[in-house]
Order: structure tokens, then C-alpha cells, then sequence
């Protein structure tokens, strides 16, 4: 049976509190003869004591919760590691939840956490309406910090962010700077704030050139490998004659583009001979599929660590300099498409 600090006090001789100032080494009230008795006992005992009660004592858990919408995804990996790196070296611990991209799920997180006492939450919520639980936050004084999905409006809570309409507006320029280019764009669930700003990416680079309508072919999946697949298999299966109604696709994520790759393999249809391909994340598997995704890139083990920064700032009572933290992406080439970068020839 594992010992509480009640024991400890009872064996002592104690009460409680006093048990917990020499656990946190504070000396007042704590006479030189009762702190080495205790610590005694302790040691006799093996005594460990838990965070949560450690929590109590000191009014801070040393822990963190991280909530993110896919823990199967390896985008999401990176970016929690990310802030694990930085909040360990901090003497954080980090409680990981993930909530399934399903909002009800969340708000129950929110309130785990709270009841764990942590000291601080990095959110990566499932829908852009998350201001409830946001201000139950607030209510407790719990510092937090959103992360990768914008919700309303971004300035009026800390958070650190990729710059999602650049990133679509990249990719769709590379296809659309190609003469004769039709566009399949394959993009997330709209209503995240990730797929609406890249699908506005790739709009705005349509307009500014200028193209006819039939440039651009957008459907949706959910991030998945298997709607990647299917999506891309129902477009190929409506060809006409031997005319693929897409020269290129654009997919909202690099799990989504591996489907794709898959579909076009099936169908026996060349990459990048004849059609091209692009994702977005640039995850660990973009670089393992054959040939290697060409992919924007986004920086999400420093989105992790940029976000843990600006956690322990305000967990320290400290203000932030900047609220809002806005980070690039960039086009990274590779074997699905035809122009290649020279580091990856």
C-alpha cells in the first residue's frame, strides 16, 4: 500500500502541514529535530510523494496538459515533442490528451485538467468555437496557449500559429505557373481554420493569374490516408476516354497525398510523369513513400516549443511580448513533382 502524507505525519507525531513545509523545505515553523525525524521516517519508509500532493502544498503541480486532435497523426507528434523538450528542461511534466477532433471531448479534458491542477494547458482545439472552456480557464487563472488551429479572432488569445494561406498559396502557385494546369485540390474538413486559409491560399493565387474556373477541381476529406485514397480514386474513375480530368493535386496534408499516391499507383498513373503531386506538413513518412512527397512544409516541433515558451513565460506571472506568433512554411520538392529541389536529386 503506498504511503500518503498523512502516514508520515501520523508515524511523526505531525500534522499534515507541518510534513508538507519540510517536503517543500520550508523552515518555518519546523524545528531542526521534528524536520530530521521526519526526514527519518521518510527515508525508513521510501516514502514518495505524488505530484498532486506536492501540488497542494505548493499551489503548482510542476505539469502541463497538452490536448491535440489526433494523436495518430505524426504531424501532431512533432509538435507535442516539441513542447516537451522545452517544458522538461523547465522541470514540467506533461499530461497528453487527445481529443479525437471531437469538441464535447475536449471541454472534457479541460476539466480533468483542472481538476488535476495543472499549471498550464497548450491547446490544439478540435473546432474554431472554443471560447467556453477557454474561459473556464480563466476563471481558474490557468495560463494557456493555442496552438496550430485559429479560433474567432487570433489576437485576443496567446498563440502560436503557421501561416496556413501562404503555405496554399505556394503550392497552388507551383501547379498553376505550369501552362494548361487543372488543379485537383483535395482539402481538409472546411470548417477549420487550416483549410479554409489554405483553400484561400490557393484561390488567391488562382486570381491573381487570372485562370478560368476548370483550373481549380476542390473536394474534402477528413486528413485521413483513406479519404486521400478515395477522393483521388472517384476522380479517376470519371476519366474521359484516356483524359485525367487533373494534371496535379494539392492535398491539405502529407496522410491525405499518401492516399493519393496510393490511388494513382492502383490506376497506373505516373508520378510525376503525368501527374504531380503536393502535400502539407512535411512529416517524417513524406520522405519514406516512394517516390518521396514533395510537400509545404511547416515547422511543428518549433510551433511545440514556441507555444511551451510562451506557456512558462506566462506561468512565471511574466506578460508577453507578442500574443500572436506567426510562423512561415516553405515549399519543399522532392519525387512528386517534376521540378526538384538539388538536395533532392
Amino acid at each position: 500500500m503506498k504511503l500518503t502524507i498523512s502516514d508520515i505525519a501520523r508515524q511523526a507525531g505531525v500534522s499534515k502541514a507541518t510534513v508538507s513545509r519540510v517536503l517543500n523545505n520550508r523552515a518555518e515553523g519546523v524545528g531542526p529535530q521534528t524536520r530530521q525525524r521526519i526526514l527519518e521516517i521518510m527515508k525508513e519508509t521510501g516514502f514518495q510523494p505524488s505530484g498532486f500532493a506536492r501540488g497542494l502544498a505548493t499551489g503548482r503541480s510542476a505539469s502541463v496538459g497538452v490536448i491535440i486532435p489526433d494523436i495518430v497523426n505524426p504531424y501532431y507528434s512533432l509538435l507535442v515533442r516539441g513542447a516537451e523538450d522545452v517544458l522538461k528542461k523547465s522541470g514540467y511534466g506533461l499530461f497528453l490528451c487527445n481529443s479525437d477532433h471531437d469538441i464535447v471531448k475536449e471541454k472534457e479534458y479541460v476539466s480533468k485538467l483542472i481538476e488535476r491542477g495543472v499549471d498550464g494547458v497548450i491547446l490544439d482545439s478540435a473546432e474554431s468555437d472554443c471560447g467556453c472552456h477557454l474561459e473556464l480557464l480563466d476563471e481558474k487563472k490557468i495560463p494557456y496557449v493555442l496552438v496550430d488551429r485559429i479560433i474567432e479572432d487570433p489576437s485576443k488569445y496567446p498563440g502560436v500559429y503557421v501561416d496556413n494561406r501562404e503555405g496554399g498559396a505556394l503550392a497552388a502557385a507551383y501547379f498553376f505557373d505550369q501552362p494548361g494546369c487543372r488543379l485537383l485540390f483535395i482539402n481538409g474538413p472546411i470548417e477549420y481554420s487550416q483549410s479554409h486559409l489554405r483553400q484561400a491560399g490557393v484561390e488567391g493565387a488562382m486570381r491573381q493569374r487570372d485562370l478560368p474556373a476548370e483550373a481549380l477541381i476542390i473536394r474534402y476529406g477528413d486528413f485521413s490516408i483513406e479519404s486521400g485514397f478515395q477522393l483521388t480514386h472517384e476522380m479517376i474513375s470519371r476519366m474521359d476516354g484516356q483524359e485525367l480530368p487533373f494534371t496535379s493535386i494539392f492535398l491539405a496534408n502529407d496522410l491525405m497525398a499518401i492516399g493519393a499516391l496510393r490511388a494513382l499507383k492502383r490506376a497506373n498513373i505516373a508520378v510525376p510523369d503525368q501527374v504531380e503531386v503536393i502535400g502539407f506538413d512535411d512529416i517524417e513518412l513524406a520522405t519514406l513513400v516512394e517516390p518521396p512527397l514533395s510537400t509545404v512544409s511547416q515547422p511543428a516541433l518549433e510551433m511545440g516549443s514556441r507555444s511551451a515558451s510562451m506557456l512558462l513565460h506566462m506561468m512565471a506571472g511574466k506578460k508577453l511580448r507578442e500574443k500572436t506568433v506567426m510562423l512561415k512554411t516553405h515549399l519543399t520538392l522532392r519525387g512528386t513533382t517534376r521540378e526538384k529541389q538539388e538536395s533532392a536529386l
